[in-house]
């Protein structure tokens, strides 16, 4: 048996050309919703996320969403990006009734571990947990959002040059909130499965103006971009 020796110098520089490959996940370079709706992947550690924000305008279980109404907590709502090419580069915004498919009566007490929600089938919405964990891939919280933001001029302004990425491609779609849209080209903003109370949620923020990937609270009525994870 041959036992490589490897320096920590370039075990560093080998994770680093793995995270920063933007490699799609084995077996599944493309995945597609209930409504069609085709997505790129890529594996980032152990892991295989969307490379692409949720775009799906119905739920998957057929239970039934507003667009943009009054606000409250717990009735599913999505925020539609009217012209086509802002879906494609952006998605749809969610509220977090609608990103975890859930009634106005579920929504209240669920706290779910590996919940589906919109995501594809094998897929979920990912858990605060498995967000730190992407975060501790990417040379952990204050460096990973350097890494997942899409090197595009559709940032306002950007913290750092990005002379690689790791393919998870965030894109700056900002949040709907009692104000409308905020933020355009300034944060991204995701939902995670976690919930805090009967009106909070965790979410994954990446932001315009440093290189931070932190999970922060936010209204479970505000509209936040999707991204799901592969199940184990």
């Amino acid at each position: 048996m041959c036992i490589c020796q490897v320096s920590f110098a370039q075990m560093s520089y080998v994770a680093d050309t793995l995270v920063s490959s933007g490699l799609p996940c084995k077996g599944q370079f493309i995945i597609t919703d209930h409504q069609g709706n085709a997505y790129r992947t890529v594996q980032i550690g152990s892991q295989c996320w969307m490379a692409e924000n949720m775009r799906c305008t119905t739920s998957p279980s057929g239970r039934h969403w507003y667009h943009n109404p009054s606000f409250t907590s717990h009735s599913p709502m999505f925020v539609p990006y009217v012209k086509e090419h802002r879906v494609t580069q952006y998605g749809n915004l969610y509220n977090w009734a609608a990103a975890m498919d859930l009634d106005e009566r579920t929504a209240k007490k669920v706290d779910a571990k590996y919940h589906r929600g919109i995501c594809p089938d094998g897929w979920h919405l990912p858990t605060t947990e498995e967000w730190t964990i992407l975060f501790n891939a990417l040379q952990g919280t204050r460096m990973a959002g350097s890494l997942m933001k899409c090197p595009s001029s559709l940032w306002e302004s950007q913290a750092v040059t990005l002379d690689k990425e790791c393919g998870f491609s965030a894109m700056p779609a900002g949040t709907y909130t009692e104000e409308g849209l905020v933020n355009l080209g300034f944060n991204a903003q995701f939902w995670s499965a976690t919930s805090f109370d009967r009106n909070m949620a965790w979410y994954c923020g990446v932001y315009s103006y440093n290189n931070n990937s932190e999970n922060n609270l936010d209204y479970k009525c505000y509209g936040c971009s999707v991204r799901c994870v592969c199940d184990e």
